[in-house]
């Protein structure tokens, strides 16, 4: 008996393994880091989440780049927060399939006119043997779901910090925007203005006059469109990175990014692609689970519950009688043939999903590389011939004007054309910049950059 209670004690161990998902969580920060630069905290009520706090605090008050936008998100961000459980989920899975099922105790009542036994009770214990034998099995495949649910957790990590790179330039250009409204509403305002005064004058028609004040009137609406698109972007950005109260006063740099000097080399993604998304990881970690399931459920499908049960019974005379008994399900009707069956299609079902995953970051790699060629090109366009050109008519119609050789209206014209084309390169940055966070999303990690001048 005391050998039996020194291996249930033993076994009872087995037991005291850790639920903190902390070495679980630690990897995915690692992955992260390694793919973003960024770093990812979870709250565990110690000193470095004082210091975190203060960090997301110190760049909450200063000008936000795209980078500390990100960061922020990935320390603030609920949903992201919530998507961490999921490793206690997975770790707690991982313990649970390295515990023993807990011994089953037994006791009978003994008839006292019984011939050989005395009238008192029967004990018994019995312990599944089977859950013995494929406890190296279960932990396995449970640490194989750990690590798909790693994978997963860090794809999450990267999407988030996609959107929020998205998100921080859709603010900026919408700002620059509202920027360049102001000005054409203002000129429009001037030449509305000039118009009711040569008209009151009897130096225009009514028509010219009536043509420059709707002008007027519409820059104004589009500036006030302008404002709320602002106001609609800031909000989208205030979502993802988590803030609330007085932080959603952030700032944003006035100006978006200039254009790298170039994008290096754009080849090769495809592969890159493969070896660096998580989901893709994700993918192929859910294939091998599967595949470790199917081979255990393949090899226990006969078994079924296997009991190894002790009794003790005291006898008449004052002895204990110690008897060993084994209890085993016979495969007469369910031989787990539906269990290897619903195995199997869910192993294929995970095959097929892994290659649509690959199919589709091989799909998102080309075309957010396409992207960034065309919005470079369009870029360029602007920059160097669109944007000085208009520069160049509105220097010369001034020169004009001065010369009294055209009206005001042309020279008002020539300026807004000038504003409007800044504009569109604004526009024509921001789609640069959104399809070159798409790319490294679609590729799984950063790529590197040097800037270039903007045309003013």
């Amino acid at each position: 008996m005391r050998r039996w209670l020194g291996g249930a004690i033993a076994l009872g161990a087995i037991g005291c393994a850790s639920t903190s998902p902390r070495p679980a969580f630690d990897g995915v920060a690692a992955a992260v880091e390694a793919r973003s630069g960024h770093r990812v905290a979870w709250d565990a009520g110690t000193d470095e989440d004082a210091q975190v706090e203060r960090a997301v605090r110190a760049m909450l008050a200063r000008e936000l780049s795209p980078d500390d936008a990100v960061q922020i998100a990935l320390l603030r961000n609920p949903t992201l927060l919530a998507t961490y459980e999921d490793l206690s989920i997975a770790q707690a899975d991982l313990v649970q399939a390295g515990l023993l099922k807990n011994p089953v105790f037994g006791v009978a009542g003994v008839p006292s006119e019984h011939d050989t036994l005395s009238p008192a009770v029967i004990g018994s214990v019995a312990v599944d043997f089977l859950d013995v034998l494929t406890l190296p099995a279960r932990k396995t495949i449970a640490g194989a779901q750990l690590a798909a649910v790693q994978a997963r957790v860090g794809d999450a990590v990267l999407d988030l910090a996609a959107r929020v790179r998205a998100a921080y330039f859709e603010v900026q250009a919408a700002e620059q925007s509202v920027a360049m409204h102001r000005t054409i509403a203002d000129a429009a305002e001037a030449s509305g203005e000039l118009a009711r005064r040569q008209r009151d004058a009897g130096n225009a028609n009514e028509l010219d006059a009536a043509n420059q004040v709707a002008l007027a009137e519409q820059a104004q609406l589009d500036l006030a469109r302008a404002e709320g698109d602002v106001a609609a972007a800031r909000e989208r950005l205030t979502r993802l990175l988590g803030v609330w109260g007085g932080e959603t006063r952030w700032r944003v740099a006035e100006r978006l990014p200039e254009l790298p000097a170039a994008d290096g080399s754009l080849e090769h993604l495809e592969s890159l692609a493969m070896t660096q998304r998580l989901d893709v990881t994700a993918a192929r970690r859910e294939v091998e689970v599967l595949a470790r399931t199917l081979s255990f459920v393949r090899s226990t499908r006969f078994t079924g519950p296997l009991q190894a049960q002790v009794e003790l019974d005291p006898l008449n005379d004052g002895r204990l009688a110690l008897g060993p008994g084994i209890a085993l399900a016979l495969p007469l009707f369910d031989q787990g043939q539906a269990t290897v069956a619903r195995v199997q299609a869910s192993l294929r079902q995970s095959q097929h999903r892994l290659d649509a995953v690959a199919l589709a970051a091989r799909s998102e790699v080309r075309a957010a590389r396409d992207r960034v060629v065309l919005a470079r090109r369009v870029v360029e366009r602007y920059r160097v011939t669109l944007v000085p050109m208009r520069e160049r008519i509105v220097t010369l119609s001034q020169e004009q004007y001065d010369a009294m050789l055209l009206g005001a209206y042309q020279l008002i014209a020539a300026k807004q054309g000038a504003v409007r084309a800044y504009g569109e390169y604004i526009d024509a940055v921001r789609d640069y910049w959104i399809a070159r966070s798409d790319l490294e999303r679609a590729v799984g990690g950063r790529l590197g950059t040097t800037t270039t001048r903007d045309p003013r």
